[in-house]
């Protein structure tokens, strides 16, 4: 009897070892998966010119064409306009700027991109249904959203040597072809 309770505490130890290293292992397991966060390697400013500005051109300068949008036309601003869209919560993440922090962190900075995300969402839809008005309409919207951003948080332009370059893009070429 003797010899079978020393087996059953030996198994109860051994056991009690077991679950404690289980519960070591989920818990490292558990910190492993944790999603490490992704940070935005640019700054702000760069994303406005290079994404943000450029995006929204297409929208306002198609949406204020005298003539028809063709068919492939219609597809390049729904195109530009899912990179804006996308481009709100892009700049809700901060960035590298000497800014990004503090606007990112501002209720206010989180409305404008909101605001701008769900306009850009209108002209992906005003793009599909070839709808010129709205486009126009949306474009105005868009313009006075961002005039609204840049009087709040960052009235100077341009900043950190970023301006818009409207050379690199084929619709600046495309316009200059249509005079």
């Amino acid at each position: 009897m003797n010899t079978l309770r020393r087996q059953f505490i030996k198994l109860g130890l051994v056991l009690f070892g077991v679950l404690l290293l289980l519960i070591v292992l989920s818990s490292s397991l558990a910190k492993a998966a944790e999603p490490v966060p992704l940070e935005m390697p640019v700054s702000i400013n760069a994303l406005m010119v290079t994404l943000i500005d450029h995006a929204a051109h297409h929208i306002w300068d198609y949406g204020t064409m005298e003539r028809d949008i063709a068919e492939e036309e219609w597809r390049i601003v729904e195109y530009y306009a899912i990179q804006l869209a996308a481009a709100g919560p892009a700049i809700t993440l901060g960035g590298s700027g000497d800014m990004d922090a503090a606007w990112s962190a501002s209720p206010q900075w989180i409305e404008h991109a909101r605001n701008m995300s769900s306009i850009a969402q209108q002209a992906i839809v005003a793009a599909q249904d070839h709808d010129k008005a709205a486009l126009r309409t949306l474009g105005n919207d868009l313009t006075d959203s961002c005039d609204a951003c840049h009087a709040t948080f960052k009235p100077e332009l341009p900043t950190e040597g970023l301006v818009h370059d409207p050379d690199y893009d084929l619709l600046y070429h495309v316009f200059d072809n249509w005079h």
